[in-house]
């Protein structure tokens, strides 16, 4: 007998992803997310530490030829990043409960918040995920001291976590899980097979609905059903008594409150 749609939730080991409403629709119906590319991330330190100010020989000496693939071969990085609840201070913050995340990237709440159960992505040989540490100072560049392509490749894979894994801590709102890739081409698309660990989508808020009308009455909610008509839909609320995370013409599963109900 298949769990109550509360219990799947609470069971599940969430990762989430805010986005435009456009950009969930494409996600949900060909069931893969796209890595971004390394060099235009919104963070500044993100997209400006490919271009690393030297390579160094065993001399020491600054080698253009090296800090030429250095370079090429950083672009090649893309991520996707996800959001994950996080407890910290003795306080426990809910990914889909971030109003700055709805803000910045689900476009002021009328984007969408798409849930993924951790256990079940799938990633390719090569792939490489955790979630992201945050302090008050990261490095800006690096000095590698591999001259070829190959020893350059082996020395940004080993110090993966200190290249990719590390963020200032302004950005800790974000509450980050990354997933990285190496790319045949910088300029190459590539998409993460997301298969069946797209478990719900959260709608906030639908533009086209009237001041009184509910949310699953709305153009949104029937375009994501007509896309996949069996994954579930939960709408979040906020108001003066806190949120609630409520299925369809059902009671909520989740208040700020009570928490899981």
């Amino acid at each position: 007998m298949r769990k109550p749609i509360g219990s799947r939730f609470q069971e599940m080991n969430r990762l989430y992803h805010f986005t435009s409403f456009d950009a969930a629709c494409k996600i949900i119906g060909s069931k893969r997310l796209r890595f971004g590319k390394s060099y235009k991330m919104n963070d500044l330190l993100e997209s400006n530490k490919i271009v690393f100010e030297r390579v160094l020989s065993s001399e020491d000496l600054l080698s253009e030829v090296s800090a030429d693939y250095a370079e090429r071969e950083m672009r090649r990085y893309q991520q996707i990043s996800f959001t994950q609840d996080r407890e910290y201070d003795g306080a426990f913050f809910l990914g889909f409960d971030l109003h700055l995340m709805w803000g910045l990237y689900a476009d002021r709440g009328y984007g969408i918040c798409l849930v993924f159960d951790k256990e079940k992505l799938r990633l390719e040989e090569g792939d490489y995920a955790k979630e992201v540490e945050y302090f008050d100072m990261t490095p800006t560049n690096y000095g590698f001291r591999n001259r070829s392509k190959t020893g350059i490749r082996s020395e940004i894979r080993r110090r993966v976590n200190e290249i990719f894994f590390l963020k200032r801590k302004e950005w800790e709102y974000e509450q980050e899980y990354r997933i990285i890739r190496r790319a045949s081409r910088a300029d190459e698309d590539n998409y993460l097979d997301i298969g069946d660990a797209l478990s719900f989508v959260i709608l906030c808020k639908d533009r086209f609905l009237g001041e009184y009308e509910s949310i699953w009455e709305g153009d949104y909610y029937y375009e994501i059903r007509s896309i996949d008509r069996k994954l579930p839909i939960l709408s979040y609320e906020n108001d003066l008594d806190g949120f609630t995370l409520s299925p369809p013409q059902d009671d909520p599963i989740w208040t700020e409150q009570t928490g899981f109900i």
